[in-house]
């Protein structure tokens, strides 16, 4: 998981999302055009954002 700063949320947009076994996968981009991907499930929620991308905003 990162540990860095989150993209601002009201600059967020659902690009895509599905469900898994696991729990809902969602694909989001910021306005700054970096993209984070969300799992929600069973365990609680997980924000992914590749390390190049962090960086951008």
């Amino acid at each position: 998981m990162h540990t860095r700063t989150l993209h601002d949320p009201l600059s967020l947009t659902v690009v895509s999302s599905h469900r898994t076994s696991e729990g809902l996968v969602s694909y989001l981009r910021c306005g700054c055009g970096a993209w984070e991907v969300r799992t929600t499930g069973r365990h609680g929620s997980v924000i992914t954002l590749p390390r190049s991308v962090a960086d951008t905003c």
